[in-house]
């Protein structure tokens, strides 16, 4: 009789010892996901909420000055060239030189362009007679990635020697900083060091968003059914899948924090993840051995040297740049071009599409100014004539997107929008988190209140 039952009575003790580990796991995740949380809660909220509001911060600026950012374009009338532009904002800024030109996409953008003053070692030599659009030019009509890097670092968007011009007239809507720049500015500081000092502020926002990521997969592990004979029930799994807005408050508090929380996990881990690549260099040395190439490497980007040339020499004018990028890169797309202050450095234009879905990678192209020839760079192991995204292994492409995958706009506007809403919902993790443990404390209260006193009676 023994014997028939050792079966039965080794799966019993089988499941009973498992029934037991994972009651211990799910009481370990739950400690873990509650006191770190409620030690953090405060600064996690800040960060979070900080970010939610800088998603959008292009769009900001934009209400705020208009007319810096948006013209109304003519009936019949396309845009001047660039060479026209350059020139008409020159005269305008005597004495200043234009090392940087953003040239939209969009018919009712400004074009916006920085300003250098040139230093005796980088005289520019005479450009080439003729700033007329070449026969057959198309004009590049596509919104300027002006976030990318320029040689020598430095963001365009944040130099204070910046014009915007009218793309028809040549005249300058706008300069300098915007107005809301500082209050941006301060945001920034507030979400990147919590207005402490920056070496105090750094390293406790990257230990919090390091709690962030570990409580968010432990809050996967609670998510799962709590009891091990119901991991088999499609009731148990859905009730974790779904709102319930009709049974009162807390019932919905808890939703909010469970079922939202499951649903926004894999891009909440995503924005913490790039986040600690600005917190800790440890870090992003270590993400950038695991992709295999360097993170934040467009801030070091510097452009080839050319040969020299006879400095009597002319130069081939921007629009005939313009024109070669755009045979060897056909179609429309924003451009931005840089232009350098010697007779030694190559000229780099990046081009790319931008719009609701457009992947914000532009494509990158140096050209030798004075032969108007392509200077071919190594790219991954390969010499090309265009530095392309999509040539890039997986890994490259991962280090490159991080800042466009923590900033919300690696795809436009539809990657603001939704990295907007998981950040906002992000911000009310541990508002409804520590509503929920202390709802619990209050129930645990009545409770030991209740059995006290029916111990008294």
């Amino acid at each position: 009789m023994w014997v028939k039952d050792a079966p039965s009575k080794v799966i019993s003790t089988f499941n009973s010892h498992r029934l037991m580990i994972f009651q211990y796991i799910r009481r370990f995740s739950y400690e873990i996901h509650l006191w770190p949380s409620i030690v953090s809660g405060i600064i996690l909220f800040i960060v979070c909420l900080s970010g939610t509001i800088l998603t959008f911060q292009d769009e900001y600026r934009h209400i705020a000055e208009p007319t810096r950012y948006f013209v109304r374009p003519p009936a019949s009338q396309s845009f001047l060239s660039a060479d026209e532009l350059i020139a008409k904002v020159e005269a305008e800024k005597p004495g200043m030189n234009v090392d940087f030109i953003s040239i939209p996409e969009q018919a009712n953008r400004t074009v916006m362009m920085t300003l250098v003053a040139p230093t005796p070692n980088s005289e520019r030599p005479p450009r080439a007679e003729g700033t007329q659009r070449l026969q057959g030019e198309t004009t590049a009509t596509g919104r300027a990635d002006t976030r990318q890097a320029r040689p020598g670092g430095g963001n365009p968007r944040y130099n204070p020697n910046r014009v915007f011009v009218n793309p028809y007239t040549g005249e300058i809507v706008g300069e300098g900083a915007n107005v809301i720049d500082p209050l941006l500015t301060s945001m920034i500081q507030l979400h990147r060091f919590l207005w402490l000092p920056i070496e105090i502020g750094r390293p406790v926002v990257g230990i919090a968003t390091i709690i962030f990521c570990l409580v968010c997969l432990l809050g996967l592990v609670l998510w799962v059914p709590r009891s091990w004979r119901l991991l088999k029930s499609w009731n148990a799994w859905k009730s974790g899948l779904r709102m319930r807005f009709r049974n009162g408050m807390f019932p919905f508090i808890y939703d909010l924090h469970k079922t939202v929380g499951f649903y926004i996990l894999i891009p909440s881990l995503i924005l913490g993840l790039t986040g600690l690549c600005w917190s800790f260099a440890w870090y992003r040395d270590a993400a950038s051995y695991l992709l295999g190439d360097e993170i934040f490497k467009q801030r070091r980007f510097q452009a080839e040297k050319i040969e020299a040339v006879d400095a009597s020499q002319p130069l081939l004018s921007v629009n005939e740049m313009i024109a070669l990028q755009n045979r060897l890169t056909p179609g429309p797309g924003a451009m931005t071009i840089t232009i350098p202050q010697d007779n030694e450095t190559a000229l780099v234009i990046r081009k790319g599409r931008t719009g609701f879905f457009s992947l914000a990678m532009p494509d990158r192209t140096q050209w030798d100014r004075y032969r108007g020839t392509v200077v071919p760079v190594e790219h991954f192991g390969k010499m090309v004539e265009v530095e392309r995204f999509v040539d890039m292994p997986l890994g490259a492409q991962i280090a490159a997107s991080i800042r466009g995958l923590h900033l919300g706009d690696i795809t436009g506007m539809s990657s603001k929008i939704f990295f907007g809403i998981v950040c906002l919902f992000a911000t009310s993790l541990p508002v409804t988190g520590v509503m929920i443990w202390i709802k619990k404390l209050r129930v645990k209260y009545k409770k030991r209140k209740v059995a006290k006193d029916n111990i008294v009676d």
